[in-house]
């Protein structure tokens, strides 16, 4: 539509500007032939008419005298058949007075453009066969064409109709895709990683929750079955089955806690409630609370400068606690571990140091993620759940800021966390 529509443009043009070169050349013939009459009525004023007759008929003009009372004296040819004339392009009239033996008339031309209206039915005729067959070509070269760029999207369409849950490994082929297509085409192949990366990360999530319940819900039932036994006459069983049962469900309630808050976090429907307040305070209060709870390690304050910082403070009090036990839990009794709190410009930097086991090079990138343990070989006891620095990740990213971790297995780890 568009080529014809450009072809149809263009030949217009080329009838129009054809039609007034033609009418303005017959303007500038028809001004010389009144001046060739006007020659021959000065020449001989009393035998003009046959030679204006063969000018007229040469011509192809109609040449007309009229008095002054509008009555025609001479005219070379019909002038009333013009009235009914129903060509293309209209006759041209020019009109001058002249004395003709002592008599003043007017003499008025008429240019009949039969030539001319020859020629543009000519070009007429030439300009639609020529363009009959352009449009034709084009059609069948326009049809491959298009046939053949729609291809890629038509297998776009057909392998995105086929990509279901169950099939998030499939990929549209971006081999003979163009440019654009290309583009759109790896686009989505990454969107599709995207989404298969998170579904499998969310299976995975499933898993390991269904399995951390699983264990504690097994041992529960274990104990449950071993007082049903002997724990009614047998008091340490009574005693070891309750500490245990207790134990195991203090254990399945934080991890509940645990996974609705990350749950919560997946629909940003955990809301923050952000206030400022004096970050080296809350340092004091969460060292003091972790020495009242924990007599086996030493907790060492060495810097904890003075800073004002607007966020959450009970989810940054969660998140210091969750690198002191991480600290903890990870250090041998005796061990250090030191929280500084230092002011750098515009942010406050939290370092939270110990003296533990370490962490592997090949862990160091993992420990944020859900349910990961860098020894698999600890127990629940000694490495949690594996969803606290997951917890501690999303309380930093929630509030702007950014945490890292430095680590070599025997000497220890160091988390700095730095807040606007």
């Amino acid at each position: 539509m568009i080529f014809t529509m450009l072809l149809l443009l263009i030949s217009a043009s080329i009838l129009g500007m054809s039609g007034y070169f033609l009418r303005h050349q017959a303007q500038q013939g028809i001004r010389k032939n009144l001046e060739m009459v006007k020659t021959v009525v000065a020449r001989d004023p009393y035998f003009y008419e046959n030679q204006l007759v063969e000018i007229a008929e040469e011509e192809e003009l109609i040449i007309r005298f009229v008095d002054n009372r509008n009555i025609e004296i001479f005219s070379t040819g019909d002038s009333r058949d013009l009235e009914e004339d129903t060509s293309i392009l209209p006759p041209l009239r020019l009109k001058e007075t002249v004395t003709v033996d002592d008599q003043i008339l007017s003499i008025e031309i008429i240019k009949l453009l039969n030539t001319e209206e020859m020629y543009m039915m000519i070009l007429f005729s030439t300009l639609a066969v020529v363009n009959s067959i352009a449009v034709i070509i084009l059609l069948i070269l326009g049809s491959k064409a298009s046939r053949k760029m729609l291809m890629p999207i038509q297998r776009m369409t057909k392998t995105v109709k086929h990509i279901s849950i169950h099939e998030l490994s499939t990929r549209l082929d971006v081999g003979d895709s163009q440019d654009e297509l290309k583009d759109l085409a790896e686009t989505f192949n990454a969107m599709l990683d995207r989404i298969e990366a998170s579904y499998q990360q969310q299976n995975q999530f499933v898993s390991d929750a269904s399995h951390e319940l699983r264990t504690p819900i097994s041992v529960l039932q274990g104990y449950a079955n071993l007082l049903d036994r002997w724990g009614k006459d047998d008091k340490a069983v009574l005693e070891e089955s309750i500490g245990a049962i207790k134990s195991e469900s203090e254990n399945m309630k934080d991890l509940t806690e645990k996974l609705l808050f990350l749950a919560r976090t997946d629909k940003n429907l955990q809301k923050l409630e952000k206030e400022a307040f004096a970050m080296h305070e809350l340092i004091d209060e969460v060292v003091r609370e972790t020495k009242l709870i924990d007599a086996k390690h030493q907790f060492i304050v060495e810097a904890n400068e003075e800073a004002i910082v607007v966020g959450d403070r009970k989810s940054i009090k969660q998140l210091l606690r969750i690198l002191v036990d991480n600290s903890i839990k990870f250090t041998p009794e005796g061990g250090t571990i030191k929280i500084n709190h230092r002011k750098k410009k515009t942010l406050a930097v939290i370092e939270v140091e110990d003296t533990g086991v370490g962490i592997a090079q090949e862990d160091l990138s993992h420990i944020f993620e859900r349910f990961y343990r860098a020894d698999k070989s600890r127990t629940k006891a000694q490495g949690g759940q594996g969803l606290g620095l997951a917890i501690a990740k999303w309380i930093v990213d929630s509030h702007h800021g950014k945490i890292q971790v430095e680590s070599k297995l025997g000497v220890g780890t160091k988390f700095i966390v730095r807040f606007p």
